[in-house]
């Protein structure tokens, strides 16, 4: 049953990030504010107005839409539209993460080992951790950079540290992962 739902949940991130929907669904009020958010932080068709961006996206990310809830975290992060806020971009990016969007988790996963760099241990193990369960649900899904990112981590972390990374996705999943699947 938790299979079912995440892969309904990484469809669902599929389907916005493509930017379609399926013929017979109409698109909700938050999908239409994402999509705005996306032609203002974009220029596509409009003049690029990032604050325009974050406003559309704020709205739709407020009613639970992961994409809007990924965009906004990156801008808060790039401070586009509002000022640099690491904190609330790491907020929203956890959200659509939790969530499924595998650009998130990747996102999430680069945060947690960033910030191991320059925690004292055993705090930055559990960064560690935490950092590889997030690349490997983005590597299960496909991410084309998170592979990497998992395998670079790993040469920094015990074969304890990756064992209980690859746990903590299995169970985030409901689906057991080898430590390095590929799957």
């Amino acid at each position: 049953m938790a299979l079912s739902f995440f892969r309904r949940l990484i469809s669902r991130a599929e389907t916005v990030a493509a930017g379609t929907l399926p013929a017979n669904t109409p698109p909700s009020d938050a999908e239409m504010l994402c999509r705005q958010g996306l032609k203002f932080a974009n220029g596509d068709g409009v003049a690029r107005d990032y604050k325009q961006a974050v406003d559309c996206y704020q709205k739709a990310a407020n009613e639970n839409h992961i994409e809007a809830q990924y965009q906004l975290g990156l801008l808060y992060w790039q401070g586009r539209g509002v000022p640099r806020n690491e904190a609330i971009a790491l907020q929203w990016l956890r959200r659509a993460a939790e969530q499924g969007h595998a650009g998130a988790q990747y996102q999430v996963g680069l945060r947690r080992h960033r910030a191991g760099k320059s925690c004292p241990e055993p705090e930055a193990s559990e960064c560690r951790v935490e950092a590889f369960k997030w690349l490997q649900l983005a590597v299960v899904q496909g991410h084309h950079e998170a592979r990497t990112s998992r395998e670079f981590l790993a040469l920094d972390m015990t074969r304890e540290e990756v064992a209980e990374g690859g746990r903590r996705a299995g169970a985030f999943t409901g689906v057991a992962h080898t430590p390095m699947d590929e799957r």
